[in-house]
């Protein structure tokens, strides 16, 4: 039966009372889409989350992730007090601590001894007053962010291309183009709305075509024309050799360009010597041609980039390579048209603004513009504004591991599982002198070696501001009380700053004032460029003075008041203080001028290094079945996120419809590798490196290209007892950016067997490791650990229900069910309280022969006990049949198998057959690839 699940959850002990009257709005904390949300509260006092249907992000829509946010505002895992040194102490005492700590090592060591390393997870006035504090009165450029991770380097590419960081497109530009190119971007997963978007218009539209350019075979290949499985690490040569291509098209007006662009020669020039490489990078000429032609012959072009091109030692060049083509070819400044960056996080683009990351100040003014330093050191009444950038996130940290930096502040973030080289980053923070953590949770990885935790405001708590992928500013409103003493991360700052003698410049009442502070900023360059070009200037190089002021000016909202500011509407931004606010769309360089000096984009040569490629080299490895070496390769390992979590979990981990998907981590491998390192699917894999080595669960998949794997981001030490796979990725990094390679590691693949495997349902979370091999996943009601064992099954089995038993049964009132069967290895026993599940214990020889996913139903069975024993006794085909495919509707696995089974559907059938599909629209493209599975063997 189908049945639409609203996300909702019983009202917690601090929802805002107000809530119970009014709809509050606010946007989603997980991507950089910036969806609108609706919270409210229903008569059964549950707390119901709905898309805004006014947000012009998502027009009401919300993805899997967003329609479940109310199942995650729970208070688990959260510190009601301050800590210092393990200790509870009092606001005052914990904020006095931390601020004599900076002052006494600031005057031992010096400014640049001190650090901060914040979150696209802050909202904008948490991040300016962070920026403020270091950059403006402590004195150091040292403040960077993990932005750092995701879209630095798409940063680097528009601030090299047209003078200063600018993403020139709309969202509505994906559904005005003719050819919407998705490269390095898994849209159908990270940004869902967007690519429901784009769905919509392209059934709308069947001509207009979408090219996806992706080593692996992606939820994005159900609308692809043309799916480009290009080997990892060679987009800049495609694209270089587009732009070579246009050359020889006679697509490029050289003529024209030189009114507006420079430096085109000399990218022409590197873009025909990287053409010659072109047929090394694993695709056929014929897909190239088509390529290359439907972006030449369409003038409406969009191109969406993300981490597959980002996340390399040439992330920045590989940007800029898109954004040749399109300077070169006009397809940039017009509806439906222009290279797009989209961003990871839901206000990445606000640290962009402040000037969070080390290289930059507030407002996008540059170190090297002395005039416009002058003009914010003035501003903020500062006589130790920075003079230069400071380290950013590998050479921060690299400073902490060499004892350069003393103290350091991380705030929102979790360095110790997202950042590279995870050993160095743990052995850094363990010599730190002072490690301070701002953090909505109690516990994580990073928190283990935290000297000072700072209990912050989470999600729904917090208010203040957040700019998404577009340039649109949007309110994140509360409507919990905040959980405990927890406090926002603004007041948080500008308290440690007034006790380090700095109460003038941080005596925030509001984040309202913080805002328009922010605004203030914003405004400097504007305002400092129009007072130093007088009349004559102004007459005689009017384009040059125009060229001058930057993009990026919300001055318009410099005087708001607190109405204002409650009652705000999401707008892009620039918003003038000279202009009346403009609500409508805004699109940047439709008049073919840039914030260079000459206002003239420029062409930026690039050319592939010897890096950039697939360099896996011949690899010796032991078969251990055959007790005989085989060779192999060296896999090129790629991160990166699944559909239904986000980053670590701290949010979504919550969730037990969102841990339901992926209930483990799984390495993705084609199964030509797999056959030949004899590794069969559920297996465990030891992935590793010089640097490390993780156990991981295989998933064979023709999606995966051969010679690469793919592992999800998502598990650290505080689910997993393998910990995270940033172990295996070295601190490689882009040389202009500084933005990690995630995606080009190199790893080796030995098949690891074990002799039980089990699954562990419990109500509370349980502490002790039975096994090398632990996951830990959220359910509906309580808690499942998936754990492979070396002890065979009946040990293991026993071991798992004398701990049951001890620790985790009610003291009377308990009974249980047994459907053991023991000359198969399969030993399966769910405890009762009240005649209530309770707890199970399920172990087999192999993971195929246990209930994975459908088990997230444990706690929700009928009250009768044949289907209480339907969950221990029943086939385990007809159990696996019983996962939920989509979440939304509640339908079965099963359902969908036999649909896609039939050899007749098409997916439109499916899903008016099914339902699937027809909620938040999410599981559509897993239909599709099932469905291309289904063509594939058909063929073979």
């Amino acid at each position: 039966m189908q049945r639409d699940i609203m996300s909702e959850l019983i009202i917690p002990a601090n929802i805002n009372q107000a809530l119970k009257h009014n709809n509050v709005k606010t946007t989603c904390p997980y991507c950089g889409v910036g969806c609108g949300v609706t919270i409210s509260t229903n008569e059964e006092s549950k707390v119901v989350v709905q898309g805004d249907k006014q947000h012009p992000a998502n027009l009401g829509n919300l993805c899997i992730k967003g329609k479940n946010l109310a199942e995650t505002i729970d208070n688990s895992n959260r510190l009601v007090s301050p800590r210092v040194k393990g200790q509870t102490q009092t606001w005052s005492r914990a904020l006095d601590y931390v601020a004599s700590k900076f002052n006494e090592t600031i005057a031992q060591h010096g400014k640049e001894s001190v650090a901060f390393y914040v979150s696209g997870q802050l909202l904008t006035e948490d991040y300016y007053v962070a920026n403020k504090l270091m950059k403006g009165f402590i004195g150091s450029g040292n403040i960077d962010t993990n932005s750092r991770l995701c879209m630095s380097s798409a940063v680097s590419a528009h601030k090299r291309a047209f003078g200063e960081d600018i993403v020139p497109t709309n969202y509505d530009d994906l559904i005005h183009a003719d050819v919407v190119v998705l490269a390095g971007s898994n849209l159908a997963w990270c940004h869902p709305i967007l690519f429901r978007r784009l769905r919509e218009e392209k059934a709308r539209r069947p001509e207009l075509k979408v090219i996806v350019i992706d080593p692996r075979v992606t939820a994005c290949v159900e609308l692809a024309d043309l799916h480009l499985q290009i080997k990892a690490g060679c987009d800049l040569i495609l694209f270089n050799s587009l732009l070579n291509y246009l050359a020889q098209q006679g697509c490029i007006d050289v003529e024209k360009l030189a009114q507006s662009t420079s430096g085109l020669q000399q990218a022409l020039d590197s873009a025909q010597a990287d053409s010659e490489k072109l047929n090394g990078i694993g695709l056929s000429e014929q897909d190239i041609e088509q390529f290359f032609s439907l972006f030449a012959q369409h003038d409406k072009v969009v191109t969406v980039f993300s981490q597959g091109i980002n996340q390399s030692r040439q992330g920045s060049d590989q940007g800029n390579a898109i954004i040749n083509c399109h300077l070169a070819s006009d397809k940039i400044g017009k509806l439906g048209s222009g290279p797009f960056s989209m961003t990871g996080q839901p206000n990445a683009m606000g640290g962009r603004e402040v000037g969070a990351l080390a290289n930059t100040l507030a407002g996008h003014i540059e170190f090297e513009d002395d005039a416009l330093c002058e003009g914010l050191a003035q501003f903020w009444q500062t006589d130790n504004l920075a003079t230069k950038a400071g380290l950013k996130a590998i050479d921060l940290f690299d400073a902490i591991d060499q004892g350069k930096i003393k103290a350091v502040w991380i705030m929102a973030t979790n360095p110790l599982v997202s950042l590279p080289d995870h050993d160095k980053i743990k052995g850094a923070l363990q010599k730190c002198p002072l490690v301070v953590v701002s953090d909505c949770v109690a516990s994580n990885d990073t928190l283990e070696y935290a000297d000072v935790i700072f209990p912050a405001q989470t999600w729904g708590e917090k208010s203040g501001t957040v700019t998404n992928s577009e340039r649109r500013i949007s309110r994140q409103r509360p409507f919990l009380t905040p959980f405990g003493e927890a406090k926002a991360d603004w007041w948080i700052i500008s308290e440690v700053a007034k006790r380090m003698g700095f109460s003038k410049a941080f005596n925030f009442k509001s984040p309202k004032e913080i805002f328009a502070e922010h605004a203030g900023v914003s405004g400097l360059a504007n305002l400092h460029r129009k007072s130093a070009c007088n009349i004559e200037q102004a007459q005689n190089l009017k384009l040059s003075a125009q060229a001058l002021l930057k993009g990026f000016d919300i001055s318009a909202y410099q005087n708001l008041s607190e109405q204002q500011y409650q009652q705000w509407l999401p707008v892009q931004w620039p918003q003038a203080k000279q202009s009346s606010i403009t609500l409508s769309d805004q699109r940047f360089f439709t008049e073919k001028r840039y914030f260079h000096s000459d206002a003239k984009a420029r062409f930026i040569a690039v050319q592939t290094s010897d890096y950039g490629e697939d360099n896996a080299t011949s690899h010796v490895l032991l078969d251990t079945n055959k007790n005989k070496e085989v060779s192999t390769k060296t896999f090129t390992l790629n991160t990166g996120r699944n559909r239904d979590q986000w980053h670590t979990q701290t949010r979504s981990g919550k969730s037990g419809t969102l841990t339901n998907r992926h209930a483990e981590p799984e390495l993705a491998i084609n199964p030509n590798d797999a056959l030949k390192l004899n590794i069969e699917g559920g297996d465990l894999v030891k992935v590793e490196n010089e640097r490390g080595q993780l156990l991981v669960r295989a998933h064979i998949t023709e999606q995966q290209r051969a010679h690469e794997v793919f592992i999800p981001i998502h598990w650290s030490s505080s689910n997993f007892t393998q910990g995270c796979v940033s172990q295996l990725v070295a601190p490689l990094v882009d040389k202009v950016s500084g933005q990690p390679a995630f995606k080009h590691s190199q790893v080796t693949l030995t098949a690891k067997k074990v002799n039980s495997e089990a699954m562990l349902v419990v109500k509370k979370q349980v502490t002790k490791v039975f096994a090398q091999y632990q996951v830990k996943q959220k359910i509906a009601g309580g808690y499942c650990y998936h754990i492979a064992s070396e002890l065979n099954t009946e040990s293991l089995y026993k071991s798992l229900c004398d701990y049951v038993e001890e620790h985790e049964l009610e003291q009377e009132n308990n009974s249980s069910l047994n459907a053991s069967e023991p000359l198969k290895q399969y030993y399966r026993k769910s405890y009762l309280h009240d005649a209530k599940m309770y707890c199970a214990v399920l172990v087999g020889r192999k993971k195929q022969d246990l209930p994975h996913g459908w088990l997230s139903q444990f706690y929700q069975q009928a009250s009768e006990l044949s289907a209480k024993r339907n969950v221990i006794s029943a086939d385990i085909e007809r159990v696996q049949a019983k996962k939920t495919f989509c979440q939304c509707l509640n339908i079965a696995k099963e359902d969908i198998n036999q649909a896609v089974e039939s050899g007749k559907l098409t997916l439109a059938d499916i899903r008016n057959k099914t339902g699937a599909g027809n909620g938040c629209g999410s599981c559509i493209g897993d239909i599709a690839l099932m469905l291309n599975n289904q063509a594939q063997q058909v063929l073979e």
